[in-house]
């Protein structure tokens, strides 16, 4: 995923779904057997770049886990990994972005299954084998079970952000944020005033 400075991108990484691909719909993960890809998984794949904005939309919405930074995008691991779960996430996330689709993926008994989602509403299902192909590592390892949260959590300090605060916190966080982003374009657009050796566009 590509982000512009108002925070938004225009694809999800460029991912397709070719047609003869579609035998991966039902693939396994690849990862290791044991603990980790028994436990179900409940996770929302964003544009969002922030991982503490998408924890802040995450919260506001009454979605619980933590997030992490990828450089695609902020990917949350819900609490919750209760049948719906998935779908009430990806609708309430999908609302926040408006503009751009997200990814809702769960990962039962050893299956994954994704869905693509787009301002609240509930869109196409994508083979997990090519959308995890063209996904951050941190993300193919949290779906396949090769790793833990925490274990991610333990070797991206600074990356990883909890989404179990009040709603109030929350709207704060957000309100943070819209101000740093607006602080830090402007400042982009000064620089770039001041760089212009012709900022009023005349030529030499």
């Amino acid at each position: 995923m590509t982000q512009d400075s108002h925070g938004g991108n225009d694809d999800l990484g460029g991912i397709e779904i070719p047609d003869d691909l579609s035998s991966l719909d039902s693939a396994a993960p690849q990862g290791e057997t044991g603990r980790h890809v028994e436990e179900d998984t409940v996770a929302i794949f964003t544009p969002i770049q922030n991982g503490r904005v998408l924890a802040a939309v995450c919260a506001l919405n009454g979605v619980q886990g933590r997030c992490i930074e990828t450089s695609a995008g902020a990917f949350a691991v819900l609490d919750d990994t209760s049948r719906g779960a998935t779908d009430a996430a990806g609708q309430v996330v999908s609302a926040f972005v408006k503009q751009q689709p997200i990814l809702a993926m769960e990962r039962r008994a050893g299956q994954i299954t994704i869905h693509r989602w787009m301002a609240g509403v509930k869109g196409d299902k994508l083979p997990p084998g090519l959308a995890l192909d063209e996904a951050p590592g941190v993300i193919t390892t949290l779906m396949s079970g090769v790793q833990t949260m925490d274990e991610l959590a333990m070797t991206h300090p600074g990356k990883v952000f909890d989404a179990r605060m009040s709603k109030f916190q929350a709207f704060r966080e957000l309100r943070a944020a819209s101000k740093d982003a607006k602080k830090a374009y402007k400042a982009q657009q000064e620089n770039k005033k001041n760089s212009d050796p012709n900022p009023d566009g005349s030529g030499e």
